[in-house]
């Protein structure tokens, strides 16, 4: 076998030559590595291209909304009392609910509001002078489309399905619980994408030659065959590139499981059940949880969802309760304590409780995501006293939960700075590359009158090791495994059965 993928022209006689055992094992690989580009490769190609402008945030977001969001250094800031004010003036109708303060001297402050709406509003205003540049809805640009697609594929998230979770054998809920369809698709679509990298790595491995040998087949491990015609060529390409980010694509694919809607708590779950966080306690407000501040998409740490909001203590004096610091004191507590510029302040909810008694929520002081592990950090305020009542950080994850921030950080570009951004980008590049690389490849060869597959010997042969690998994978992600089942039951008995995919698809 001469070539990276290819064992050689395909039979077209009525009576073939027998195939060796290892040549059904080859090929009934490269079909499945065929099945599982089928599926992956459109969802790499959207991954990397909404990926790249994630990365990029800041910068796309500057470009296109430079207006709003960008501010020329006047020096010192105006009161956030006196910006909030205003921002209250412009949407006299809405509630403001949380801020962001400027990253440094040309940053726009900004107020996420309140509108009715699941995803609300922001509103932009200068901090030099309290004048409210514009507003627009939250997540409403090119960076809330490609989070969303990158997310849960720009679907509803109202879109369920209620599936028996893993995670209640931890934590006592209930076995049955809602996801969110889209969310479940690209979870499916990203293990296909692990199956595709490995099986790939199998095939581009160099074999030995025919005659048993110890020489490899003439193929160096990192060689490109940049002078040959046809499919070598590509195959190199395709198969350099892919070799290249396979290890960054594995790990990227595995953190990005960390926000799957049904993965991502079920892994959450064996996490704290192995190595729980630590958090500090204090009295919970019972009005909310952290999740519940996540208003603008990937603000909350993919495992801090379910952390109690603390509660604040007010003594009433003639039947009212004490004025709320102000804005100006807590961004001087954010700046005392230490916060990373262009922190977010989530302002206090307050209710009654079934007696009537009040309920004082605290302002939560949260370092801006996405951030590195080591800089994740919440702050909570008594929105009375301006004391600290609590504070969460990367540091009260366990060992398993600490592991996986830090691999969703550096998914997110930011764990190791500029390092990472960069590592990121050439992943997002080369994705693209492989998926080009992979079609041109796939046009060379397909025959005309056929779907292009590699042809299914009627004997399949796979390893035992890669059987068994199979069988793991489907154990791990259940919705991937009855995929799984249904392409092989599509391939085994509808294409052998049904004449017209039997001479679409191939089989010898």
């Amino acid at each position: 076998m001469t070539d990276l993928d290819d064992p050689g022209p395909e039979p077209t006689d009525v009576n073939p030559e027998p195939v060796s055992d290892s040549s059904k094992r080859w090929r009934s690989l490269w079909r499945i590595h065929f099945y599982a580009g089928m599926f992956a490769l459109p969802f790499i190609l959207v991954m990397a291209l909404t990926g790249l402008v994630i990365l990029y945030t800041e910068p796309v977001r500057d470009l296109t909304q430079g207006d709003m969001r960008t501010v020329a250094d006047q020096g010192e800031w105006t009161s956030f009392d006196t910006q909030a004010a205003a921002a209250e003036a412009a949407y006299p109708d809405l509630v403001l609910t949380a801020m962001t303060v400027p990253a440094d001297g040309e940053r726009a402050t900004i107020f996420d509001v309140d509108d009715g709406s699941a995803s609300g509003r922001q509103v932009f205003v200068d901090p030099y002078t309290a004048e409210v540049l514009g507003s627009e809805k939250t997540g409403g640009d090119l960076v809330g489309l490609s989070n969303r697609l990158h997310g849960f594929l720009n679907t509803s998230e109202a879109l369920t399905i209620d599936l028996p979770s893993f995670g209640a054998l931890f934590d006592g809920g209930e076995i049955m619980r809602p996801y969110v369809v889209g969310d479940l698709v690209l979870e499916i679509l990203g293990v296909w994408t692990l199956v595709l990298v490995l099986s790939g790595l199998y095939l581009w491995w160099p074999r030995r030659s025919r005659a048993g040998g110890t020489q490899r087949n003439g193929r160096r491990f990192f060689g490109l065959r940049l002078h040959k015609a046809g499919r070598a060529k590509w195959r190199d390409l395709h198969g350099l590139a892919g070799v290249a980010m396979l290890l960054v694509m594995v790990l990227t694919v595995v953190s990005g499981m960390g926000w799957s809607t049904y993965w991502g708590p079920n892994f959450t779950a064996l996490a704290n059940e192995i190595s729980p966080n630590s958090w500090t306690d204090a009295p919970a407000s019972a009005l909310g949880e952290r999740g519940d501040l996540d208003r603008t998409g990937n603000q909350i740490p993919w495992n801090t969802g379910d952390r109690p909001i603390p509660a604040s203590y007010a003594t009433e004096t003639d039947g009212s309760r004490p004025a709320p610091i102000s804005l100006d004191t807590v961004v001087a507590i954010g700046t005392e304590e230490g916060m990373k510029p262009g922190y977010a302040v989530y302002f206090p909810a307050n209710d009654v409780d079934e007696a009537g008694n009040p309920i004082y929520g605290s302002f939560t002081l949260s370092n801006s995501w996405p951030r590195a592990t080591g800089e994740g950090r919440d702050l909570f305020v008594d929105q009375f006293s301006g004391a600290t009542l609590d504070e969460l950080t990367g540091w009260g994850y366990g060992a398993v939960s600490y592991s996986m921030d830090v691999l969703v950080s550096t998914h997110m570009g930011t764990q190791l700075g500029l390092f990472s951004r960069i590592f990121m980008t050439l992943l997002c590049v080369l994705s693209i590359w492989s998926v080009i690389s992979a079609f041109v490849m796939f046009w060379k060869r397909r025959r005309p009158g056929t779907a292009g597959l590699p042809r299914r010997p009627v004997d399949v042969r796979l390893e035992r090791r890669i059987t068994g690998s199979a069988v793991v994978l489907g154990v791990l992600f259940p919705q991937w495994g009855l995929s799984a089942l249904a392409v092989l039951g599509f391939d085994r008995f509808l294409i052998r059965r049904v004449g017209p995919l039997r001479a679409a698809f191939g089989q010898r």
